[in-house]
């Protein structure tokens, strides 16, 4: 007696692309309506070719039919906009935050969420005509090398050499705010190892803000005095 011939087994049909497609969309909320489409489209040629991938298509479908939906009542309630806005004004103020290393003389600046007198390693630049805390006055280098001299050894550097920077850069003591006085920024024991060395000389204000640049002079120079 013989064997039954043998009979291969009949080819699997493909898995539709536009279902992986679908699926793909669906997940990573990409052109939200443009999965739901392709996903609707890849039902209908499912149906008609036999091709696998449904459970793909519906999937991706549903995904992005809920991605549109919402993409669309945010549209509606404002709520993208109100995104929009944030992410716009959080881009904004990235753009103006500053290390205290990268300022330069004539930047004027704010020092948010920090009293000037503590450890500030940035800041934000505004324009001279808004309110701000201080005004860089000039940058110069200690010349120093070797291990960390310690605060005590930089500070009276930094005050006389700032004290002569703020007096070049605003000659007519009658010109500087009565709210405003020498500040610097200077190296840091951390910063220090890193190679810096550089002293950033100020004016900066002891309570309120000031309005306009000092080397304009005290009329526009003086500020919002008030705390």
């Amino acid at each position: 007696m013989y064997p039954p011939p043998y009979t291969p087994a009949p080819a699997r049909p493909p898995v539709n692309g536009l279902a992986i497609t679908s699926l793909v969309l669906g997940i990573v909320c990409c052109i939200p309506p443009l999965g739901l489409i392709f996903g609707l489209v890849a039902l209908a040629q499912i149906r008609r070719n036999g091709q696998r991938g449904k459970g793909m298509a519906i999937a991706g479908s549903i995904l992005s039919g809920v991605s549109t939906a919402l993409v669309l009542i945010a549209l509606v309630t404002g709520g993208f906009h109100s995104a929009w806005d944030g992410f716009r004004k959080g881009v904004d103020k990235a753009s103006h935050s500053r290390s205290t290393l990268d300022l330069r003389k004539g930047d004027c600046f704010n020092s948010p969420g920090a009293e000037l007198e503590q450890e500030t390693t940035t800041v934000t630049v505004v324009d001279c005509t808004e309110p701000h805390e201080g005004e860089i006055t000039g940058v110069f280098k200690l010349d120093r090398s070797g291990a960390w001299p310690g605060e005590a050894a930089v500070e009276p550097v930094a005050e006389k050499r700032c004290v002569e920077i703020n007096t070049a850069y605003v000659p007519d003591a009658s010109a500087i705010p009565d709210h405003a006085e020498t500040y610097y920024y200077m190296p840091s024991k951390r910063s220090w190892r890193l190679g810096d060395r550089s002293v950033t000389c100020a004016f900066a204000t002891t309570q309120g803000k000031m309005t306009g640049s000092l080397r304009t002079g005290a009329t526009s120079a003086a500020g919002e005095s008030g705390a």
